[in-house]
C-alpha cells in the first residue's frame, strides 16, 4: 500500500499534466501487441521506457534516442554502446523485475516488454496509473518487419522503418533464395550452446530460429518444453546431458557469449572453444574432428533481430553458397547506420582458425 500511495503521489504531479496531457498534435492510434491485445495510443510517442536491449536498438533504429526516458539495466550498464543513456534512466534490473516507482517517476507514455517478460503483472500495476504496457518481442526474427512497422506508427517515422525492414527483408530474402534448393537430408545439424556449459536453445527462442533460417538443423529442435521438467529450463536455456549431445552427433557447434558490445580477444575465444573440444566424448563428433566449433557473441548473433546471425550460420556451413556474404560488413552497417554506434569487429572465432 505504501509504494502504491507513493506512486500516486508522482502521478498527480503537475508535470505530469503538462508533458502528457498538453499535446495538441498527436493522434490516436489502435492496434494489436505481440500478445493480442487491442490497446490505442496517442502517437507520436513522446516519452518511453523500455525492457530488452532489442527493443531499445529498434527504437533507436527508428525514432533516435530522444524518446527514450528509461531502460533496463543491460542498457544501462553498456555506456560505450548507449552513451546517451545516464544512470538517472535506470527503469530496473531488467524485464521480469521492473522498478514501478521509477517508471511512474519518468512519466512515460508507454512500457515496452517482450512477451518472455513479466509484462502481466506490469500491466496490471502500470495500468493503475493510467501508463500502457505495449508487449513487442524484438528479439523475434520472425516478427521482425510487423515489429519495426508498428514502431514507425509509434512515433510517426515511417520513412525510417521502411529502411530498417528493407535492410532485414535483403538478407532474409537472400537467405531463402540460396538454401531453398538445399534438400533437408543434406541440411548441417547443429548444437547451439548458450553460456551455460551443456543449455541449448529449444524451439520457440529466436535462436533456433536463427539457426533454422541459416540453413542448419537444430539437433535438439524436436524437444518440445511442455513435455520435460521445468527443472531443466526452458527454450531460452534448456539443459541437456552430454550423452544427448554425443548421441545427436552434430556437424557444427555454435558456442553463444559474451553478451558485451566490445569485441572478446582471441585468447578468450581459444579457451572458450579448446573447452568445449575437450569436453568427453566431444573428440567423436563431426564438428570437433572438422575443427566446426564457432564461437560467436550475442551482439553480432542478436544483430537486426537475429538475421546477420543467421547469415553467420549460413556462411559456417555453406561457404561456397555465401562466398559473396561477408556477415562482418552487414554487422558494420547496422551497427553505423542504425544503431550510430561505431562497429569495432571481432564478434566471431573458429576452433580451425584458432588452431592453425
Amino acid at each position: 500500500m505504501l509504494l502504491l500511495a507513493r506512486l500516486f503521489f508522482l502521478l498527480i504531479l503537475p508535470a505530469w499534466a503538462t508533458l502528457v496531457h498538453a499535446q495538441t498534435d498527436r493522434h490516436s492510434l489502435t492496434f494489436h501487441d505481440d500478445v493480442g491485445r487491442e490497446l490505442t495510443l496517442k502517437t507520436p510517442l513522446k516519452r518511453v521506457v523500455v525492457f530488452n536491449r532489442y527493443t531499445t536498438e529498434f527504437v533507436r533504429a527508428v525514432a533516435g534516442m530522444q524518446p527514450v526516458v528509461g531502460v533496463d539495466i543491460d542498457s544501462a550498464r553498456s555506456h560505450s554502446y548507449w552513451p546517451t543513456v545516464t544512470p538517472s534512466m535506470l527503469a530496473g534490473q531488467g524485464q521480469t523485475s521492473p522498478n514501478y516507482e521509477a517508471i511512474v517517476a519518468m512519466q512515460p507514455d508507454a512500457v515496452f516488454f517482450p512477451r518472455n517478460s513479466d509484462w502481466q503483472k506490469a500491466a496490471t500495476v502500470l495500468g493503475r496509473f493510467g501508463i500502457p504496457v505495449v508487449v513487442v518481442t524484438a528479439w523475434d526474427v520472425l516478427k521482425h518487419e510487423e515489429n519495426v512497422t508498428l514502431f514507425g506508427k509509434l512515433f510517426k517515422q515511417p520513412q525510417r522503418a521502411a529502411r530498417l525492414n528493407a535492410f532485414y527483408r535483403r538478407y532474409r530474402d537472400l537467405l531463402a533464395q540460396r538454401l531453398q534448393n538445399l534438400p533437408m537430408a543434406q541440411r548441417k545439424r547443429v548444437y547451439i550452446e548458450e553460456v551455460g556449459a551443456y543449455k541449448t536453445l529449444l524451439k520457440g527462442s529466436g535462436w533456433h530460429d536463427m539457426v533454422e533460417i541459416g540453413g542448419g538443423v537444430n539437433v535438439f529442435g524436436d524437444v518440445r518444453i511442455l513435455n520435460q521438467s521445468s527443472a531443466r529450463g526452458s527454450v531460452q536455456g534448456f539443459s541437456v546431458d552430454p550423452e544427448e549431445i554425443i548421441a545427436r552427433r552434430p556437424n557444427v557447434i555454435v558456442k553463444l557469449e559474451p553478451g558485451q558490445y566490445e569485441p572478446h580477444s582471441r585468447a578468450f575465444s581459444s579457451q572458450v572453444l579448446e573447452a568445449v573440444a575437450a569436453r568427453p566424448g566431444f573428440d567423436r563428433l563431426p564438428a570437433v574432428r572438422n575443427g566446426q566449433v564457432y564461437h560467436i557473441s550475442y551482439y553480432l548473433a542478436g544483430g537486426c533481430s537475429k538475421i546477420i546471425g543467421a547469415l553467420q550460420i549460413a556462411k559456417w556451413l555453406y561457404p561456397d553458397r555465401f562466398r559473396d556474404v561477408d556477415p562482418d560488413q552487414v554487422m558494420r552497417t547496422w551497427l553505423e547506420d542504425f544503431q550510430q554506434v561505431p562497429a569495432p569487429g571481432g564478434y566471431t572465432a573458429s576452433l580451425a582458425e584458432l588452431r592453425k
